[in-house]
């Protein structure tokens, strides 16, 4: 299968997903009501630092993939069709997330007198499967481009993300629903569903 195919596998995937969650922003964005931020100053830099070099790292591999052929890996294919696999698995799993969430969906950590905590669709077996969702959909991204830097630096930078941020998002979560989110804790896992023996 030639370059061109997952090249374009791999825009084609990346901005149905961007879209997707572009969507359910706009949608959040109209909710009313007081909200009481939380974001930190790190998280605030880390985001910054690294998402708009990715973004523009990326829109540099859309148009011309070989403005980034110093930072390619030579992967084989059966690697770049797992690859296509998992970014097809994101598309859906990224709307069925934004979808639960709703209006309670927001980039900024933040909480609104009108939250409403969220233990149907994928949030019944996971607390944060918007991560779980970008996590697959990156390293899709870095099967599909064979491009450590478009893989390997951002999975890393995702992670360092995730890493100063999830306690505060469960943190705010426990303060707003106390009890009720303790409970849903105690039945839940972070990332990945529990996998229960038979």
């Amino acid at each position: 299968m030639s370059d061109m195919f997952f090249h374009w596998a791999f825009v084609a995937v990346f901005v149905v997903f961007s879209v997707i969650r572009a969507y359910y922003h706009r949608l959040a964005d109209r909710t009313k009501g007081r909200a009481e931020y939380r974001e930190g100053r790190l998280h605030i830099a880390l985001r910054l630092l690294f998402g708009i070099p990715f973004m523009l790292t990326v829109a540099a591999y859309m148009l011309r993939p070989s403005i980034l052929d110093w930072a390619r890996l030579d992967l084989p294919v059966w690697a770049r069709w797992i690859g296509l696999v998992l970014g097809l698995a994101s598309v859906p799993l990224i709307g069925w997330v934004q979808s639960a969430l709703g209006s309670n969906f927001s980039t900024v950590l933040h909480v609104r007198d009108e939250h409403t905590l969220v233990t149907d669709g994928p949030y019944r077996w996971v607390r944060h499967p918007m991560y779980t969702a970008l996590y697959i959909n990156l390293l899709a991204a870095f099967l599909l481009t064979e491009n450590w830097l478009i893989g390997g630096v951002f999975l890393l930078s995702l992670t360092l993300i995730v890493a100063s941020r999830v306690g505060k998002e469960e943190q705010a979560m426990l303060e707003k629903f106390g009890e009720q989110y303790r409970d849903y804790m105690q039945h839940s896992r972070r990332f990945l569903p529990r996998l229960r023996s038979v």
